[in-house]
């Protein structure tokens, strides 16, 4: 009786989902984090609904396996626009994004009242490391050091210290391509000493980010501005967004979300910027940490060039925006805390000139290039630039080196365009959160 209770009871809370994110797959994010009744976890150990959104390339599928496996039973997998694993096949797959929220509850519900099977774990049950019966004393340990102890590599002292010259034992980890603080797709192996990162190689780089299909047509023809310009701060609100969350700032996050879903002429992020403030936000993301050099922060482009004070904008050689006296806005610090106040100015910027531009009824005359909000794209799309972490997060503590990955759109630009939520689907959210 008290077990069918307990399941009648789970069945009826919010649906813990934990995102597996494939090509693409992170623009269904914005929308589930706004939807009642879901819930998006940063670990597997937490989650009933381990949720497959966009394509997975075939060199992850070992990756996802192992993924798959730690989410604790009874859990099932629902795979959105994304083809299911072999082993998988019977899952249920949703390729219609207005019916995804719901199909998440239906299959939380036959979960926890016992009415669908949980799915079956896919690797053999056996640590990844042997240890039983090896090394000196049969425990995988060898002598007074190395080995792999009870399956655990040991961490061994194999650096100096780079920060303070303290000798501490180093950890080398492998991170990614599902892990939720990082950008989707990116992958790393990094050695810690305590909280310090000593190395960073990056071995994956993040999936190509889609963006608004305005931009891939202002390449084409003339575009409405304010369009275009309403679209560079959406872009820019679900970038703060991820970066609020990683923080912590669960509630701003969704305001931010809640206000890049309703963007218009007439919205501004005055109030945003001030809770920011208030909240402390900008006094986490450390001054002078993640500071960018010049050429670095011209091979990133976009905020991220600006934020260092490079004055470099495809917008001041159009036309149209010079009629709307459109200057350049730059930093001089050329850090996280420079990038996320550079973010914040260029949001408010945009929603000005989309505003203008609209009473003016202005289009881009410039077709030969465009900025997007990665950068300039001309003769060549945004590139990935994923691998200048390599010489910017060694010597920085892990919160420091999270929060500048955060600050920075290092993934390059997809050939296709983001597919946009209908209307309709846009407005039944929008009823339901109320």
């Amino acid at each position: 009786m008290a077990v069918s209770w307990l399941s009648r009871l789970a069945a009826r809370a919010r649906v813990p989902v934990f995102p597996a994110l494939g090509m693409h797959g992170d623009t269904i994010l914005h929308r589930l984090a706004l939807t009642p009744g879901i819930e998006l976890v940063d670990s597997p150990r937490h989650a009933s609904i381990l949720l497959v959104a966009g394509g997975v390339p075939p060199d992850l599928h070992e990756a996802l396996r192992r993924l798959h496996d730690q989410l604790p039973a009874p859990f099932a997998t629902l795979w959105y626009r994304s083809a299911p694993l072999s082993e998988l096949a019977g899952d249920l797959r949703v390729d219609d994004p207005e019916a995804l929220p719901e199909a998440l509850k239906r299959l939380h519900r036959e979960l926890m009242s016992g009415r669908r099977d949980s799915s079956p774990r896919l690797l053999p049950d056996e640590p990844p490391n042997p240890w039983e019966g090896l090394g000196d004393d049969g425990h995988g340990g060898e002598g007074m050091m190395g080995g792999v102890p009870y399956g655990r590599p040991m961490a061994m002292n194999m650096h100096d210290d780079i920060r303070d010259g303290l000798t501490l034992d180093s950890l080398t980890v492998t991170l990614g391509p599902f892990l939720p603080v990082l950008p989707p797709g990116l992958g790393a192996k990094v050695t810690l000493q305590g909280d310090l990162v000593q190395s960073w190689v990056t071995q994956l780089a993040p999936y190509p980010i889609a963006l608004e299909n305005v931009f891939h047509e202002a390449l084409q023809r003339p575009v409405p501005i304010a369009e275009l310009e309403l679209a560079r701060a959406r872009h820019h609100l679900q970038r703060l967004a991820f970066s609020l969350r990683l923080s912590g700032l669960e509630h701003l996050a969704l305001v931010a979300l809640r206000l890049s879903r309703g963007l218009n002429v007439e919205s501004r992020v005055g109030r945003l910027h001030r809770w920011l403030t208030r909240c402390g936000f900008f006094r986490l993301t450390a001054a002078g940490r993640g500071r960018l050099e010049a050429g670095q922060a011209r091979r990133v482009g976009g905020i991220a060039a600006r934020a260092a004070g490079l004055e470099e904008d495809l917008r001041s050689r159009d036309a149209a925006y010079r009629r709307l006296g459109f200057t350049p806005i730059v930093q001089r610090g050329g850090d996280t805390n420079a990038r996320w106040r550079q973010t914040l100015a260029e949001i408010d910027h945009s929603l000005q000139l989309a505003c203008r531009a609209e009473q003016e009824d202005l289009y881009s005359e410039m077709t030969e290039a465009v900025e997007t909000p990665r950068g300039p794209w001309d003769d060549y799309r945004p590139e990935d630039a994923s691998d200048i972490l390599e010489d910017l997060l060694p010597g920085l503590e892990w919160d420091e080196a999270l929060t500048t990955i955060a600050s920075l759109d290092l993934a390059g630009v997809s050939e296709w365009p983001l597919e946009p939520l209908s209307e309709t689907s846009l407005k039944d959210d929008e009823e339901r959160q109320a």
